[in-house]
């Protein structure tokens, strides 16, 4: 290989700069970075040189890949957000599936991803980013229970589950810790208008 003037072996061997756009390493420490903050301190409070600092790179490096704070934000709650995974209904039991969809976002939110989402939920900007997450939940309790006994006032239920679901998230993350375990079982029973058992019934 011919190098140019100027040019040396070492030059054109050497690692790509870091911060660069395309850097997928450097743009996941970021995100992660900035979940990390949002969860610990809320929007308002968070500061791109903090993040930058924790990302070990430069502030330069985040507006190379998003316009300002909030389109980082959203971007890192996204991806955050993308790895929560609904299961598929078994569709032979539909408080089960409930019970597994919900498990599933409970579990999914579980630690700096649903912290941030709780803490963001109010904030402007945000409103499309939880606009999403809730028609997404809605769409699975759906799923859950279209073609079911239970598919009558299924928007109502829906919202309830989607309900259940933000209330748990904001009990374990900023209030008393939750429901146990039992009482979401029974919660579920109750969304279906089922008589809830005397026993868990391990749904």
């Amino acid at each position: 290989m011919k190098y140019g003037p100027g040019e040396d072996r070492n030059m054109t061997m050497r690692s790509p700069r870091l911060g660069r756009k395309d850097d997928l390493g450097l743009t996941l420490r970021l995100q992660a970075a900035m979940i990390q903050a949002l969860a610990r301190e809320g929007f308002e409070a968070v500061r791109l040189e903090e993040i930058a600092r924790a990302a070990r790179t430069s502030k330069q490096a985040i507006y190379r890949r998003w316009p300002g704070k909030d389109a980082f934000a959203v971007a890192a709650l996204e991806r955050g957000l993308s790895k929560v995974l609904p299961p598929v209904p078994e569709r032979a039991n539909a408080a089960r599936d409930l019970h597994r969809l919900v498990g599933a976002y409970l579990n999914g939110l579980a630690g700096d991803t649903g912290k941030a989402v709780i803490k963001i939920r109010a904030c402007p900007g945000f409103e499309s980013l939880v606009h999403q997450l809730e028609e997404e939940i809605r769409f699975h309790v759906r799923q859950c229970l279209i073609a079911t006994p239970f598919e009558q006032d299924l928007s109502a239920r829906a919202g309830l589950i989607l309900g259940l679901i933000w209330q748990v998230l904001y009990d374990r993350h900023l209030g008393p810790g939750g429901l146990e375990q039992a009482h979401l079982e029974s919660a579920i029973y109750l969304v279906l208008g089922l008589v809830v058992p005397k026993a868990p019934a391990g749904i």
